[in-house]
């Protein structure tokens, strides 16, 4: 019986002292605020004219973005510190008249990336798509006959469809003729590969005269949202149905802001969880969140309002004065963030729009290799444009179109 007690004793000896040695797991850090700064920004050339800048699907250091003025595509890698900028390829357009006009990159489909870019015809024949494949940008597929001047291009999240905003817009392309209304969606399937790309539908979006698409993007269970801007309206509908009829969109109106300034939608994202998209609005230079149940939208919040005291801006005009362009939206510890680049203010800017109901202004930060020098209150010479923002990491990025340059961004847990 003593040798019992003794070694029962041993072994509560050995248990008590395991708990003392116990180390405490280290305490996960959050963050309640997005706290938006600039990095660094690098040149391209003076003529690239960058516009669209796109984080790779699946990648944690790979960023794309077109040169529409030297028909370029170029790569970024990039840390939480820096980045360096290299040429994938320069692409053929196909024709004397045809330019680059923009870019998605589609999550892995067959174990690769692939960029879809924009070809519009300047003499306002119909577009089409080049499907590049990112690990070998030599390998190139084209969808000719798609609608008129495409602007914008997303893939779904499932790889499945490429939708395609094709604006046909009357003010840029003088060519365009009376008879021709408004411009359409493309929906093109990927069903069956790549090298088979086929479109499915060009649908018409042509119920005005200027009912014109902007800009598309695309949601987890298929959902589109596209901008039509020139009649301030959203398009709703889902990619898997395809080939669409009427009674498949619905179509949102947009209500201008306290002026009665016509918003003129461009840059929207639908939220991670599906729920809601938001929406920049060019033309009065506010942001709305679409409620994607109900289909309807919470009151313009103009930007210029939030931003610190002489930042720049168009001041010469009552309507685009900070003109948001592309967005994102980022959930982080409990909230919901909206991002959005800002063509005449040389920067990118942050809500907390985790509440609809209750935006804050977070944080904004300058783009451009010189911004203080861009302060004229006039038109940027920045013009920040694209946006591409990594949906864990804290890296963003805007693309500079006027000064010909790409920006680096970091959120707070960026720079742990």
């Amino acid at each position: 019986m003593k040798k019992a007690t003794v070694l029962l004793m041993v072994l509560m000896a050995a248990f008590w002292g395991c708990e003392e040695e116990k180390v405490d797991e280290p305490d996960v850090l959050t963050y309640d605020s997005f706290d938006l700064e600039t990095v660094m920004t690098v040149a391209t050339a003076a003529d690239a004219n960058p516009e669209i800048i796109r984080m790779v699907p699946g990648s944690n250091d790979l960023a794309v973005f077109v040169a529409s003025g030297t028909n370029q595509l170029f790569g970024i890698n990039y840390t939480t510190s820096s980045f360096n900028i290299e040429e994938l390829a320069t692409l053929e357009t196909g024709s004397a008249t045809a330019e680059f006009t923009s870019i998605d990159v589609s999550p892995l489909i067959g174990g690769e990336n692939y960029i879809a870019v924009c070809v519009a015809e300047a003499d306002c024949g119909q577009g089409s798509i080049k499907l590049v494949k990112l690990s070998d940008p030599t390998s190139v597929v084209t969808v000719p006959g798609i609608g008129y001047n495409p602007d914008g291009c997303a893939f779904t999240k499932d790889g499945k469809f490429l939708v395609v905003a094709c604006e046909d817009d009357r003010e840029d392309r003088t060519c365009k003729p009376d008879s021709r209304h408004g411009g359409s969606v493309s929906i093109i399937s990927l069903e069956n590969g790549i090298a088979n790309a086929t479109l499915v539908q060009d649908y018409k979006v042509d119920h005005d005269v200027d009912s014109e698409p902007e800009h598309c993007e695309t949601s987890a269970d298929g959902t589109v949202v596209v901008s039509v801007q020139e009649t301030s309206q959203i398009l709703v509908f889902n990619a898997n149905d395809a080939p669409l009829e009427a009674s498949d969109v619905t179509i949102v109106d947009l209500e201008p802001d306290a002026g009665e300034n016509e918003a003129e939608p461009d840059g929207l994202y639908i939220y991670p969880s599906g729920d809601y998209a938001l929406i920049s609005n060019e033309r009065n230079g506010s942001f709305q969140i679409l409620d994607l149940t109900t289909f309807t939208a919470t009151p313009p919040h103009t930007i210029l309002n939030d931003l610190p005291d002489g930042w720049q801006h168009d001041a010469r005009k009552s309507t685009k004065q900070t003109e948001p362009e592309e967005v994102s939206v980022i959930e982080k510890d409990g909230h919901v963030y909206a991002v959005l680049a800002l063509q005449e203010s040389h920067a990118v800017v942050v809500y907390d729009v985790t509440d609809p109901s209750d935006i804050k202004f977070d944080s904004v930060a300058k783009a451009g290799l010189d911004p203080d020098s861009d302060m004229g209150m006039e038109k940027s010479t920045v013009g920040s444009e694209g946006l591409a923002m990594h949906q864990t990491n804290g890296v963003a990025f805007s693309a500079n179109e006027r000064e010909g340059s790409i920006t680096m961004f970091t959120a707070a847990w960026a720079r742990e």
